[in-house]
C-alpha cells in the first residue's frame, strides 16, 4: 500500500488501460472482497510458546491486507496490518513496513492524526525509512500543516537526496506554503490548493470523522486494478505485480525482489516503430502501459473477427490492465552510454557486477573509430586547477589578504604554545600525584601515633618518599619545564608557561630540601640536564626559589602587554562582526560597533600570582629560620604582605601561617 493522492501515479494508466479493454469490467466482474482472518487468541505472549507459528501467521495477515488493499477494502486491510502488527511486535525487521501499511490504511480513511501516529511508529523502528518519512510529510499536508509537511520532506531530501519523488514532493510543498504566505486570511487553504496543482488534501482533509469515512469509502467504488509486468531479463522470464496506483519506485522495487544479485537494472519498452526506449519514470512507463492496452484491443477484435467467421462465441476479454512488457537490461558501471538517475534499478549493498573482457576490447575500439582521449577529461581538470591556483595566488598577494596571513600566523603560535603548555602541566600532574600520596601516608602516621590529622602536618610529606618515588617525582618535574621551556620558543609573552614554570621550580626546590638522595642524584648530572647551576644541595634549593621568584616577576611585567593586544584584537573583530551585519541587513549604517568588557588579566592573574610568589618567600623563611639566621623575619613580613597584596583575608593569612 502507498499514501494517498500521491503526485504521479498510475491511475491515469489504469482509466487508460481500462478503455482500451472496452469490456473489461462489466457486471459480473466485481469480486468478493475475502474476510480478513481472525485474531489469535493469546496475543503476544503466544510467541513465548510457538514463534514460528505467528511469524507465518503474520506474513498471511500482511499479504491478506495487501489484497484487500488493493480492491479498495481499506477497512479490511486495517484490521489485517493491525493484527499482523500485534503478531510480529515492534522489534520484529518488518514492524517499521507494517505500520507503513496501518499508516496509509488511514490516510485513505481521512484519518490523518492516526496515521501521523503510525508514520512516528515506523521511523522510530527504522529512522531511516524514506516511505515512512513521505507518508509523514502527507499526513501533515492533510492535517492542514503545510510549513510542517514541507520541513519534513525537506529532511528527507537531504537524507536522500537521489530520491525522485521527494523531490518532486518538495517542489509541490513549497509552492503551496509560498501561495499560502501571500494569500489572505480565509483564503489560505484554496491558494495553496491552487499553487500546488489540485493534488493536495488541503484544507485539512485529514480528520473528517464518520462523513469523511463515508465520503472515502463512496470514493473508492472503483478502485484501480493491479498492474501486471512480464519482465524480461536475458532468458528468464519473470511476472511482476504492483498496484496500480503505486510510483515508479514501486515497480523498480519490486523487479529488484524479482532479480536478486542481478547487479545494477534498467527497464526498456518497444515502441510502436520497433525500438527499445528506457523507461526513465512514471510518464515512460504510462506510454509502455497504454501500447500494452492498444495492443491488447487489436488482439481483441481480430479474436472477434475471428471467432464471428467460425461462427464461435468470442471469450470475454480478461479483467483489468493487459499484461505490460518489459525488457530488463544490465547497466554497465561508469558506462559511456548508459541510463543514469531514476532509470537505473541500483544494485543491492555489497553485490559485484563482473564485466567480460570483451566488453573492454569494444570499448577501446569505438575509442579508436572516433577518435576519444580517455584522458582529455584529465587534462581540462589539471588546467582548471592550474587556473584555480593562479587566481588564489593572485589574491594570497594582495595587500588585503596580508592582515589575514598575519591574523592566522598569530593563531597557530598561540595554539602550538599552548599545547606544549598543556603537556608540561601533564608532567606536573603526574608529579603532584607522587606528593598527595606522600602527604597521605603522612596523615596515616599522624593518625597511628594518636596525635591526629594535624600533627601529620607538622613533618614534610615529601620526607616520606621512597627513594624511587622521589627520582620519578623529580623526573616528571624536569619533564614539564622542559616542555614550558618549548611553549616560550614558540610564543616569548606566553605568561601561563612562566607562571607554571615558576611553580615547577618551587616544588622541585621542597622536593630536593626534603629528600637529599634525589638532590644528590640531581647534582650528579651534567649541569645542561640539572634544571640550576649550584654544586650543593643547599645551594640548588636557594637557586630554584629566586628561579621561581624571577619567573614570577617576569609573568607580572607581561600582563598588561598581553592584556591591551587582546583587547585589540577584542575591538577589530567586533568591528569586523558589526560590518558583516550591516552588509546583510541586520545591523544599521553608521551604528556602533558592540563592544564586549575585554578580560583584565591584570587584575585576575595578578593575585594568583602574588600569592604563589608569597609561598616561596614563606618557604625560604622557614629555611633560615631552621638555620638560626636573622633573616628569616623580613621574608616572612615579606611573605604577609605579597598575601595581603592578592586580597587575602587576615583570618585566611593566620589560618596558613
Amino acid at each position: 500500500p502507498q499514501r494517498a493522492a500521491a503526485p504521479g501515479r498510475l491511475h491515469a494508466a489504469a482509466r487508460c488501460g481500462r478503455a482500451a479493454m472496452g469490456k473489461g469490467s462489466g457486471k459480473g466482474g466485481k469480486k468478493k472482497a475475502p474476510a480478513p482472518l481472525p485474531a489469535l487468541e493469546g496475543g503476544v505472549s503466544a510467541l513465548d510458546s510457538d514463534t514460528q507459528e505467528f511469524l507465518k501467521r503474520g506474513a498471511e495477515l500482511r499479504a491478506q491486507g495487501a489484497r484487500h488493499f488493493q480492491l479498495g477494502e481499506v477497512e479490511a486491510a486495517l484490521s489485517c496490518f493491525e493484527q499482523c502488527g500485534r503478531l510480529l511486535g515492534k522489534k520484529h525487521a518488518d514492524a517499521a513496513l507494517v505500520a507503513c501499511h496501518r499508516a496509509s490504511c488511514h490516510l485513505r480513511l481521512g484519518n490523518a492524526s492516526e496515521a501521523l501516529r503510525e508514520c512516528n511508529a515506523a521511523l522510530k523502528a527504522r529512522p531511516n525509512d524514506s516511505r515512512a518519512a513521505l507518508l509523514r510529510a502527507r499526513c501533515h499536508e492533510a492535517k492542514g500543516h503545510l510549513h510542517q509537511a514541507l520541513e519534513a520532506i525537506s529532511a528527507l531530501r537531504k537524507a536522500a537526496p537521489a530520491l525522485e519523488e521527494a523531490r518532486v514532493e518538495e517542489e509541490r510543498l513549497r509552492r503551496g506554503v509560498d501561495a499560502m504566505n501571500a494569500a489572505p486570511a480565509g483564503k489560505k487553504h484554496e491558494a495553496a490548493a491552487a499553487a500546488m496543482g489540485g493534488n493536495t488534501l488541503l484544507p485539512g482533509q485529514g480528520d473528517k470523522g464518520a462523513k469523511g469515512d463515508a465520503a472515502a469509502a463512496k470514493a473508492r467504488r472503483g478502485p484501480p486494478p493491479s498492474l501486471r509486468i512480464r519482465c524480461h531479463l536475458d532468458d528468464d522470464v519473470r511476472m511482476v505485480e504492483v498496484p496500480a496506483h503505486g510510483t515508479f519506485e514501486d515497480v523498480k522495487r519490486a523487479v529488484r525482489a524479482k532479480y536478486p544479485g542481478a547487479g545494477t537494472l534498467a527497464l526498456k519498452y518497444q515502441d510502436e516503430a520497433g525500438m527499445m526506449v528506457t523507461v526513465a519514470g512514471l510518464a515512460d512507463l504510462r506510454t509502455a502501459i497504454q501500447l500494452a492496452a492498444v495492443k491488447a484491443m487489436r488482439e481483441r477484435i481480430e479474436a472477434e473477427k475471428a471467432a464471428k467467421e467460425g461462427g464461435e462465441v468470442a471469450k470475454p476479454p480478461p479483467m483489468g490492465l493487459p499484461v505490460t512488457e518489459l525488457q530488463a537490461v544490465r547497466v554497465v558501471k561508469g558506462g559511456a552510454i548508459a541510463p543514469v538517475g531514476d532509470a537505473v534499478i541500483p544494485a543491492e549493498d555489497g553485490e559485484e557486477v563482473e564485466m567480460d573482457d570483451w566488453m573492454f576490447d569494444f570499448a577501446d575500439l569505438f575509442r579508436q573509430q572516433l577518435g576519444v582521449d580517455p584522458d582529455a577529461h584529465v587534462a581540462i581538470q589539471a588546467e582548471g586547477m592550474e587556473r584555480c591556483q593562479d587566481a588564489l595566488e593572485a589574491v594570497a598577494t594582495s595587500p588585503e589578504a596580508q592582515p589575514l596571513f598575519d591574523a592566522a600566523a598569530d593563531k597557530f603560535q598561540e595554539v602550538a604554545a599552548l599545547a606544549l603548555f598543556n603537556w608540561g602541566n601533564v608532567h606536573m600532574c603526574c608529579a603532584r600525584k607522587k606528593g598527595e600520596g606522600a602527604k597521605q601516608a603522612a596523615r596515616d602516621k599522624a593518625a597511628g601515633a594518636g596525635g591526629g590529622a594535624d600533627a601529620g602536618a607538622q613533618e614534610d610529606p615529601l620526607a616520606l618518599l621512597s627513594a624511587d618515588e622521589a627520582l620519578t617525582m623529580d623526573t616528571k618535574l624536569r619533564e614539564a619545564e622542559v616542555k614550558y621551556k618549548e611553549s616560550l620558543a614558540v610564543k616569548d609573552d606566553f605568561y601561563e608557561a612562566l607562571v607554571a614554570w615558576g611553580q615547577q621550580c618551587f616544588e622541585r626546590a621542597k622536593l630536593f630540601q626534603a629528600q637529599e638522595g634525589v638532590a644528590k642524584a640531581a647534582l650528579a648530572r651534567p649541569a645542561a640536564e640539572r634544571g640550576f647551576t649550584a654544586g650543593t644541595r643547599e645551594a640548588a634549593v636557594d637557586e630554584l626559589y629566586a628561579l621561581a621568584i624571577d619567573k614570577y616577576q617576569a609573568s607580572l611585567a607581561m600582563l598588561p602587554g598581553v592584556s591591551e593586544r587582546q583587547a585589540e584584537a577584542a575591538r577589530v573583530a567586533a568591528e569586523k562582526a558589526h560590518a558583516a551585519a550591516v552588509r546583510a541587513g541586520s545591523a544599521e549604517p553608521g551604528s556602533s560597533a558592540p563592544q564586549e568588557q575585554p578580560q583584565d588579566l591584570v587584575k585576575e592573574v595578578t593575585p594568583q600570582v602574588l600569592v604563589m610568589w608569597g609561598n616561596v618567600l614563606y618557604e625560604q623563611s622557614a629555611i633560615l629560620s631552621r638555620k638560626g639566621s636573622s633573616e628569616w623575619k623580613a621574608l616572612l613580613i615579606d611573605a604577609v604582605r605579597k598575601f595581603k597584596d592578592a586580597g587575602c583575608g587576615a583570618g585566611d593569612i593566620k589560618g596558613a601561617l
